[in-house]
């Protein structure tokens, strides 16, 4: 499967304001590059589980962002081997300049991270957790706590993480526990005012921050408020029962999410932290560290936060296909009409809005996609005469489909009663909008719904509102309502998010994210299209429907045969014994310089001895070993050494030897020798622990003509013999290779693997991983035959391994079905070569070239 931008390490990033982030980012990517060297085997084996191997959720391939992957890694790199934990360590180790510096603050490990919308901040926080509680159990001399805090700063944004949260669902849904710990794992997850007690080893509370404060509040007086929470008020307020239970179980790590909330001293939030880091040194413990996660982490005066140590701007998640591109819609004309009613004034910019909204519901309710619209006006009068003016204007689109969350645009209510039950019926709908059983098609509100109104669905906004300073609407929060993707990064769909015109609105972007680098695109409305079409399946092309074999998985991963592995299945006599006698020691050119001077001031010749003990040579090959093999060293050291010690001495040479002998720690000593050991040792091990299993037909067939409706923006092909409107190509030579099956007389039929298929084969990876590989294209031939075919660019040492793997599951297609299948890699040069106008001679043209 082809890795997007969004999945890969970078080259180039675009440059951080953020005063630390440079000089960490610098010091992340070479640590990385290096292996990560000096992390726990516990880090070890949760990196490469998370990083290094394929993962299916929902039976589709699942893969980390890179902006996820570098935030994890960042925190591990600066609490494991940086070790900076405070703020005075950041600052000397990766600070560009002199800063104000109050020791009287610095009280423990405080990181904030940067992160655009969309780039999930709450998979994060789960790979956190996971990091310190296995590093908790495992490696109880880092001091990493098994009891988080997650800290949300309103009820909206609570319920948005309890989706996540609530019984461990994230927990249990994504791949973050490598198999071999599913039982070490035991977390209990309380909700704010669960009375359940915690009995498992570790415990995850979920809270908004006003569960914090004393009880007995008064209730929120507007319905801002209630659908939110109220804002952390600058007053003292204590909750110390639930601050107290937290304590009882010592080391704490603390997220705060939206963390921009919290960064004023003075703020009872900030302030409830801080009170619960004295209650963990009064028994002993510690708050480990504070992590806030935030899109938008400034002061009000602009200035981003000191702490910053991630930082994922909104331009590079644009970039990376994280989130939909916003684009200005530019309309020409009057677009202001002198009227006292907003749906009169306004009715340019909200018809121009509508146009645009029906290109998309027209095209995307073909997948089952339901695009919304959002207004946002002046005042709750304008809201209600808005709302009305689109029902009755367009009531086959609007009738009975508009949410409309009413306040004025202070979020200020004019009567004094708040209806609650209206408040908890507009809090759930605003909540479930992307839902299939929500009717609500367009949302008209005053309210700026910030953070946590993280719905998928918008795909036009049309500003009616004032944008001011004063107003306190920050331009990546009201952009940010629309920007989250509804089918997910590289889904072949390129997402949009239209703006209708607002000269305010366009101003303060380009003056506010000027530093950002995020330019807005503009078009004038109507050359705004929707580039987006719908694959579906034609229903009068069901005879070029295909059935693809559902076979079980052919491998499977187990630990626990480890102890199984002896002498016999490594190779043997693969050296002759080195002759005895003295080995004559190395040596190394040293020369010593004056940093200031440059003078060179000694010069001459290191001895460099060869290790003379064999507990060194067989500690050597085991850590490697067991590094290589993804294998927690510390557990398996002792189990492993011995089998080390008697391959080493009994088989690997040709004859017996004696590991004190200094020719035999020589040779062992050189580059193809100490390869060899350790890659027939990470082989013997991949084989026992990665293990086939008998193949099976597990389920009917899988037809083709049943992969749902899809949106894609990419290049598509009018095929003749595919059951599909459209062929779905990621490139050029895929389209080619398409209209090369309709043309051949011997193709029956053929499809274009999607992702929506669901069709992959699981293999190993050069590395020893889990992998998945999804072949291009599914052809019949007309005498029944069927091909699994590779169309290649550009070859990497993955390529040969997946090969013999599509070769092996064509292998027990055939042997379980009586129905002949093959595999055939048709690369881009032998396709270009080829003078064959029938599939058969394109596929011997291949197998003759040796592809």
């Amino acid at each position: 499967m082809k890795l997007l931008p969004a999945y890969s390490i970078p080259t180039q990033r675009r440059p951080s304001l953020a005063e630390f982030v440079p000089r960490i980012r610098e010091a992340v990517d070479g640590w990385r590059e290096q292996g990560y060297p000096g992390v726990t085997d516990t880090t070890r084996r949760l990196l490469t589980f998370w990083f290094f191997e394929d993962h299916q959720v929902n039976k589709k391939w699942f893969g980390y962002y890179f902006c996820q992957r570098e935030a994890i890694e960042t925190l591990i790199y600066l609490y494991e081997v940086a070790k900076a934990h405070r703020f005075i360590d950041l600052m000397q180790q990766f600070g560009r300049r002199a800063l104000v510096y109050d020791p009287s603050t610095d009280r423990y490990p405080r990181y904030v991270f940067k992160m655009a919308t969309g780039s999930g901040k709450t998979k994060v926080m789960s790979l956190a957790a996971v990091w310190s509680y296995f590093n908790a159990i495992f490696e109880p001399d880092l001091r990493l706590p098994k009891t988080f805090l997650i800290i949300a700063p309103n009820v909206i944004v609570f319920e948005r993480l309890k989706i996540d949260f609530e019984d461990g669902k994230i927990f249990r849904q994504d791949p973050l526990i490598p198999p071999e710990w599913a039982n070490d794992w035991q977390m209990t997850v309380i909700l704010r005012d669960d009375p359940t007690p915690s009995t498992t080893r570790g415990t995850l509370y979920l809270t908004n921050v006003q569960r914090l404060y004393e009880r007995g509040e008064k209730p929120p007086e507007t319905p801002v408020d209630a659908l939110l929470g109220p804002k952390p008020k600058k007053e003292t307020l204590t909750s110390e029962e639930l601050l107290d239970r937290i304590a009882s179980h010592g080391e704490l790590m603390i997220m705060n999410d939206e963390g921009h909330h919290l960064h004023l001293d003075d703020m009872v939030w900030n302030q409830r932290i801080i009170a619960m880091h004295e209650k963990l040194e009064a028994v002993g413990s510690e708050l480990t560290a504070q992590l806030d996660f935030t899109a938008t982490p400034r002061t009000q005066k602009g200035k981003l936060f000191p702490e910053i140590v991630v930082d994922y701007p909104i331009m590079q998640a644009i970039e990376d296909g994280i989130v939909k591109r916003p684009i200005l819609g530019e309309i020409g004309g009057d677009i202001e009409i002198p009227s006292a009613k907003a749906s009169v004034r306004w009715r340019q910019r909200i018809d121009a809005g509508v146009a645009k909204w029906k290109e998309f519901w027209e095209e995307l309710s073909k997948s089952g996609h339901k695009p919304i619209l959002f207004i946002m006006t002046e005042d709750t009068k304008s809201a209600d005469d808005i709302a009305g003016d689109l029902e009755a204007r367009y009531p086959h689109l609007f009738g009975g489909r508009v949410l409309n969350i009413h306040t004025n645009r202070k979020g200020e209510i004019l009567e004094r009663k708040t209806n609650l039950k209206l408040i908890e019926r507009l809090r759930k709908a605003a909540r479930k909008v992307d839902g299939k059983d929500s009717p609500y098609r367009a949302i008209v509100s005053v309210l700026m719904l910030r953070e946590g109104w993280d719905v998928k669905n918008v795909v036009v906004i049309v500003p009616l509102r004032p944008y001011t300073a004063k107003a306190n609407i920050l331009p990546e929060q009201t952009l940010g309502r629309g920007l989250r993707l509804m089918g997910g990064a590289g889904s072949g769909w390129d997402e949009k998010v239209i703006v209708i015109e607002h000269e305010a609105f366009r101003d303060f972007w380009d003056k506010e994210l000027a530093e950002e680098g995020l330019e807005i695109e503009r078009r004038r409305l109507e050359d705004v299209t929707k580039d987006v079409v719908t694959i579906l399946v034609d229903k009068s092309k069901l005879e070029y429907d295909l059935e693809i074999p559902q076979l079980s998985p052919a491998l499977t991963r187990s630990a626990t045969r480890l102890s199984d592995l002896t002498l016999g299945m490594l190779p043997a006599g693969v050296l002759p014994k080195p002759e005895k006698g003295r080995v004559a020691e190395e040596t190394i050119h040293y020369r010593g310089r004056d940093m200031l001077t440059q003078v060179i001031v000694e010069e001459h010749d290191l001895r460099i001895p060869f290790p003379d003990r064999p507990d060194s040579v067989i500690a050597y090959f085991t850590d490697r070993i067991l590094h290589y093999a993804h294998l927690r060293q510390a557990a398996r050291f002792a189990e492993m050494a011995p089998i080390v010690e008697q391959y080493l001495t009994k088989r690997f040479f040709k004859k017996p030897i004696d590991l004190s002998e200094p020719a035999v720690i020589k040779r062992l000593s050189e580059p193809d020798a100490r390869t060899y050991v350790i890659q027939s040792f990470v082989d013997a091990i991949n084989r026992l622990t990665i293990e086939p299993v008998t193949v099976r037909i597990a389920q009917r067939p899988r037809r083709v003509s049943a992969t749902p409706a899809f949106p894609w923006s990419r290049k598509t092909y009018d095929g003749l013999k595919t059951v599909f409107n459209l062929v779905a190509c990621d490139v050029d030579y895929e389209a080619e290779f398409a209209a090369f099956l309709d043309h051949a007389k011997d193709v029956a039929a053929y499809a274009k693997n999607a992702e929506q298929m669901h069709f992959f084969i699981e293999y190993i990876s050069s590395q020893g991983g889990m992998r998945y590989y999804y072949p291009d294209f599914i052809v019949q031939a007309t005498d029944g035959d069927m091909f699994l075919v590779e169309t290649k660019g550009i070859e990497d040492i993955e390529v040969p391994i997946k090969d013999n793997r599509a070769r092996k599951w064509c292998h027990d297609v055939t042997d379980l079905t009586g129905q002949s299948w093959y595999y055939v890699k048709i690369p881009w040069k032998v396709f270009q070569e080829t003078t064959a106008t029938t599939f058969d001679g394109l596929y011997r043209h291949a197998l003759a070239s040796g592809a």
